[in-house]
C-alpha cells in the first residue's frame, strides 16, 4: 500500500533533513543496494544518485556547469528516474525537486531541502566518496542531522581496489585479459590516493564512529549480496526501522553485482600482490573487529598471497 501525500507542508515544517546516507565503499555493490532502496515504498531515496554535496558540491559550488559531463550525466539520472513506471512521486513535485537541485544555490538549506518528500517517507542519499571525509566534514553532516543513520558497505579491498582501477583505465571496454601494454599504466593508478584509500575500511570506520558512534552505523558486505541478499536487506530495513517491503523482494536479489566491469579481466599477480601487501595490516585489524567469513576470507586470500606457505 502506498503512502499517503502530505498537505500543506513546508520544508520548515517538515524539518527536512537525510534520515540515512550510504557512504560507500565505491564498487562494492552501492549501485545494487540504492536501486533497493528506491524500491521500497516507505523510503525516499534522492533521485539524482551521489549527491556529492559534502566533497565537491561544497568545494566547487559551480561544479555542476564547470564540469559539463557531470551535470548531463545527473540529468540523465534523473529523467531515468522520472520515468520510472512503479515510482511514487508525482511529476509535478519531481519537478520541483529538480529545479531545486539544479538552479538553487548550493547551501545547507539547499541540500536540506531535497530531503523534503511528498509522502513524509524516510529520506537519504547515496553518495560513496563520502567514506574518504575527514572528521571535520563528517562533523558537518552531524549539524544537520545528529541523528542520521549511515550505512557502509564493504568487498574485499583487492577486488574492489582493482574494480576501481579496471574503470578508471577504461580497461573492461578493451578485448582480452593480456594487460602487459597497460602494466606501467596501471602501477601509476593503483598507487593513487583514490584507489588505495577507497579501500581503508578502518580509516573509514575510525573516522564515522567518532562523530557518530557505532550504534548509527550498519555495517554490510559485498559478499551478502551473492550469497543472503534478502537476509541482508531484512537487517538493514530493521537498522532504518522501516518494514521489509515485499516489492522489493519481489525483484531478483542475487546477481553478480559490479562484477560485469571485470568479467574476463583476470587481475595480474603483480597487480594482486601489491594490492594485498598493501591492505594486509588493515584487513587483520578488520577481521579483528568484525570477525565473520567475510572478513575472515578476505584477510586469508591477502595472507595466501603474500605470505604463501611452503611446504617443505
Amino acid at each position: 500500500m502506498a503512502p499517503e501525500k502530505l498537505k500543506h507542508k513546508t520544508v520548515t515544517e517538515l524539518n527536512a533533513k537525510p534520515d540515512f546516507l550510504l557512504i560507500g565503499a565505491a564498487r562494492s555493490g552501492t549501485t545494487w543496494l540504492y536501486q533497493r532502496l528506491v524500491s521500497h515504498r516507505g523510503l525516499f531515496v534522492t533521485p539524482v544518485k551521489e549527491l556529492h554535496y559534502f566533497d565537491i558540491q561544497r568545494a566547487y559550488p559551480l561544479w555542476h556547469w564547470i564540469r559539463v559531463r557531470r551535470f548531463v550525466l545527473h540529468i540523465r539520472r534523473f529523467f531515468q528516474y522520472f520515468f520510472k513506471k512503479d515510482r511514487l512521486e508525482s511529476s509535478s513535485w519531481l519537478l520541483k525537486w529538480a529545479s531545486r537541485y539544479f538552479l538553487m544555490p548550493k547551501t545547507h538549506s539547499w541540500y536540506r531541502s531535497l530531503f523534503k518528500d511528498e509522502f513524509g517517507r524516510l529520506a537519504g542519499e547515496l553518495t560513496p566518496s563520502y567514506s574518504l571525509l575527514d572528521e571535520n566534514e563528517v562533523r558537518e553532516i552531524y549539524k544537520i542531522n545528529p541523528d542520521v543513520k549511515i550505512i557502509y558497505q564493504m568487498r574485499d579491498p583487492v577486488d574492489r581496489a582493482w574494480s576501481q582501477i579496471v574503470m578508471h583505465l577504461g580497461l573492461h571496454r578493451r578485448a582480452g585479459d593480456d594487460f602487459t601494454e597497460y602494466m606501467d599504466e596501471i602501477r601509476e593508478v593503483m598507487k593513487r590516493d583514490e584507489i588505495v584509500d577507497r579501500s581503508m575500511y578502518t580509516m573509514t570506520i575510525d573516522t564515522w564512529e567518532k562523530v557518530f558512534g557505532q550504534g548509527q552505523i550498519c555495517y554490510l558486505f559485498f559478499d551478502e549480496i551473492l550469497e543472503e541478499p534478502a537476509e541482508m536487506l531484512k537487517r538493514l530495513f530493521t537498522f532504518l526501522e522501516v518494514d521489509a517491503d515485499e516489492q522489493v523482494f519481489q525483484e531478483k536479489l542475487r546477481q553478480k553485482v559490479a562484477a560485469r566491469d571485470t568479467k574476463g579481466k583476470a587481475m595480474p599477480l603483480e597487480v594482486e600482490y601489491e594490492l594485498a601487501k598493501q591492505f594486509l595490516p588493515m584487513l587483520k585489524t578488520l577481521e579483528q573487529r568484525f570477525d565473520n567469513n567475510y572478513t575472515r576470507q578476505w584477510l586469508e586470500r591477502a595472507q595466501n598471497v603474500v605470505e604463501p606457505v611452503v611446504i617443505q
